[in-house]
């Protein structure tokens, strides 16, 4: 399981040490596409994804964190 296959260059490699496995990616993109065998959405080639861990948010203590009541 991946959050994407962009390429396919590094599902390629995988899929080469593990011909049995069965790929899930939640997005792909056409060139990966053939490499997995499940997906969520498929999006185009120069779409580009911002994931939650890759933008740099901090935490971020919760207003009421300390409020009783």
């Amino acid at each position: 399981i991946d959050d994407l296959t962009d390429t396919g260059k590094t599902a390629g490699i995988v899929r080469a040490m593990m011909p049995k496995a069965h790929f899930a990616t939640v997005y792909a993109k056409p060139k990966g596409r053939p490499l997995v065998d499940t997906f969520v959405t498929e999006v185009s080639q120069d779409t580009w994804i911002y994931f939650p861990w890759d933008m740099g948010f901090t935490y971020q203590k919760p207003i009421a964190d300390d409020h009783v009541g």
